[in-house]
């Protein structure tokens, strides 16, 4: 534990580094900063997410991508990847997938708020439309959490599973106010439970950062849907961890990740 509280010391002093740069770091001055750490490849990327979390903006990175801008630790170039650095080609069953959902119907934001309408009059009929309309955006989900251990594959067979679970409960529901909110948040946690479970098996370093990464996205996410801060419940809830888990991350984080106390307004 107290090699994990004086690594999080040091990324809490790499996030002042940025701060102190008009929180823009490049990934050479990184690299350098963490030069004696010995990080590897994936505990770098790791370091990466952290900052941007931390809204630390580093040029020619992105999360939810494999080996963005094909640059290792010490900032070089790595062999295989484009000269455009994008992240390795997808497989031939994504390549499938993709070509097959470009073949599916359009549905405006019309088209779905009548799908909503009769999915809450219980009409059946509407589920598969409901599904089509959606698989999409369990793609976009998905790429979101690419690159940390689960295939995209997995990502998206499992969000493709949640949704059609999700919108079977959402049949003749007239509680749910927002039914795509609903739909996004119950993809988004399915997919933060089976990447987190992913990173629990890791090693001490990727483990911590990555589950630590994964707080601070889910916080800012139900941030955005609550409009509030969450609480430590709705955050146990939304990424399957125990709220004891969550107490230590947000201890060894310095508080870092924020927790709130105020009434649940979700809907």
């Amino acid at each position: 534990m107290r090699d994990q509280r004086e690594f999080l010391r040091q990324m809490g002093e790499l996030v002042d580094f940025g701060r102190a740069k008009e929180n823009v770091l490049t990934r050479e001055e990184i690299a350098g900063y963490c030069s004696d750490m010995n990080l590897t490849e994936e505990q770098f990327e790791l370091v990466c997410a952290y900052l941007t979390e931390h809204r630390i903006h580093i040029p020619g990175f992105s999360r939810g991508a494999e080996n963005v801008q094909g640059v290792n630790a010490g900032g070089k170039k790595e062999a295989g990847t484009s000269e455009a650095g994008m992240a390795p080609a997808d497989s031939k069953y994504l390549r499938i997938y993709r070509r097959e959902l470009k073949e599916l119907p359009e549905y405006t934001k019309e088209d779905r708020e009548e799908i909503y309408r009769q999915l809450r009059e219980g009409k059946e009929e509407t589920i598969p439309m409901a599904i089509e309309s959606h698989l999409g955006r369990v793609l976009t989900l998905s790429g979101r959490y690419r690159g940390r251990g689960v295939p995209l594959e997995d990502l998206i067979q499992e969000g493709n599973l949640e949704l059609v679970t999700c919108i079977n409960s959402l049949l003749g529901n007239r509680e749910v106010a927002d039914f795509k909110k609903a739909i996004d948040h119950a993809v988004r946690s399915r997919l933060i439970e089976i990447v987190d479970h992913e990173l629990a098996s890791g090693d001490s370093v990727s483990s911590l950062l990555g589950r630590i990464n994964l707080l601070l996205e889910a916080t800012h996410t139900l941030a955005e849907e609550y409009g509030r801060i969450a609480t430590i419940e709705e955050l146990s809830g939304f990424t399957h961890m125990d709220e004891e888990e969550i107490r230590m991350y947000v201890e060894l984080s310095r508080d870092t990740i924020e927790l709130g106390s105020g009434e649940k307004n979700n809907g």
